[in-house]
Order: C-alpha cells, then sequence, then structure tokens
C-alpha cells in the first residue's frame, strides 16, 4: 500500500513539474523576462583613517618602543617592541638584513596594514644611504621608485613612494617609506598596506608620525 501510494505521488509530482517546465520554456520563447533574486549589495568599503593622534608617544625612553626617533601614535593605534625572534623571522621573509625590525604598530580593524619601524646602529650614513640600502632589498618586485629630500623635526631626512608587484593580488602596491640618521642610530618608517586602496586609507597615520617626529636624546653611558 505505502509502495502504491509512494508511485501514484510521485507520477503526480513528475507530470506537474513536467508542465511547469513546458510553461516556463513558452515564457522564455515569448520573450518574458526570467524571475532572479536581487544581487547582494557591495560591502562598503572600511573608512580611512582619521590621522587624529592617540596623545602617546612612541620611540623614547620607557615607551612601547624604544627608537632613534619619536613620534605620536594614530588614534586606535598600538605600538608593539618586536622579539628577537619576530625580528629575525620578518627579515626572513621580507629579505631584509640591512636594518633589524623593530616596532611594529596596528590596530585590530586593520590585520594585515601596519607600519614597521626598522633600525639600526649609528654609522655615519646618510639619510639616503640608509634608504637606499634599504630600498635595495625590496628590488625583488619593485616596480617604480620616487625619492624625495624632506626635513622631520628639523632632522634631514628622505622619502620614498615605491610600488611593488604582487603576484598573488597581480597588481602593483602602492608603499612607501621614510628614512632618518641621528647620533643615536638610524631609522627607516615603513607603511605598509595589502593593496594600494588600504595603503591610501591608513596613509594618515603615517603622516601623523612624519609630521609629529623628533629625534630622541643621546644617553650617556
Amino acid at each position: 500500500m505505502v509502495g502504491a501510494l509512494t508511485g501514484c505521488t510521485s507520477g503526480d509530482g513528475d507530470d506537474k513539474a513536467g508542465k511547469a517546465d513546458k510553461a516556463e520554456a513558452a515564457g522564455k520563447a515569448a520573450g518574458k523576462p526570467e524571475s532572479s533574486k536581487p544581487a547582494s549589495p557591495k560591502p562598503a568599503e572600511p573608512p580611512a583613517e582619521s590621522g587624529r593622534g592617540s596623545g602617546t608617544r612612541v620611540g623614547g625612553t620607557g615607551s612601547a618602543c624604544e627608537l632613534p626617533v619619536s613620534f605620536e601614535t594614530g588614534e586606535g593605534w598600538t605600538a608593539k617592541s618586536m622579539s628577537v625572534g619576530d625580528a629575525a623571522f620578518l627579515g626572513s621573509v621580507t629579505e631584509h638584513k640591512y636594518l633589524k625590525g623593530t616596532c611594529e604598530l596596528d590596530t585590530k580593524e586593520r590585520v594585515i596594514s601596519r607600519m614597521l619601524v626598522w633600525t639600526g646602529p649609528a654609522t655615519g650614513s646618510s639619510a639616503r644611504q640608509v634608504l637606499e640600502a634599504f630600498m635595495a632589498e625590496e628590488k625583488k618586485y619593485l616596480v617604480e621608485s620616487e625619492y624625495q629630500d624632506i626635513k622631520v623635526g628639523g632632522l634631514p631626512a628622505v622619502e620614498v613612494v615605491y610600488k611593488l608587484n604582487s603576484p598573488k593580488l597581480k597588481e602593483d602596491r602602492e608603499q612607501r617609506a621614510l628614512a632618518v640618521s641621528t647620533p643615536k642610530g638610524a631609522a627607516v618608517v615603513q607603511l605598509r598596506g595589502f593593496d594600494t586602496a588600504e595603503h591610501r586609507r591608513i596613509l594618515p597615520v603615517y603622516e601623523l608620525a612624519k609630521k609629529t617626529m623628533s629625534g630622541t636624546p643621546v644617553v650617556a653611558n
């Protein structure tokens, strides 16, 4: 009995489905538009950083990272001193050996995009020499670069805006870096980003660091 009922129901369903298919085909032939679900709205891009300061400086003695320079961090951004192991790993991944990764600044809203500070001992090299040596280690994917001599906090500095080819993204990514050479050592502040759009969204944080930067005093032994 169950088998008979199942068979009857199945046949009735097939007949209805067949009629529906014929009706749909007839509608297409007559030029009637097919019903379709509305397209999902495109996710909104995250807003750009405001560039407002946090009121906290990094770089000085007792701060999150002790550096040859100090500057104000962006609102919502935190600085973290890199351990020896983390610095070694970063150097191996990025192929940077001339300077070591010393400090990373990021925010929980931007997990991938961040600002890095690379440092080295005082050698008497100019800011341009420091930056050119740093950029020589980017040559593997370097597409173009433009250097500019500037001053930050009264210190001679050199800035570079450059593009790296990203095989994974299949596009060129904009990056930038700023180098200074002080009696306490050399420093390169590098602004990274997942892609060019994200890099430009976090640019105000870098500009804030540049605007508020100054050398840190050398402490006599």
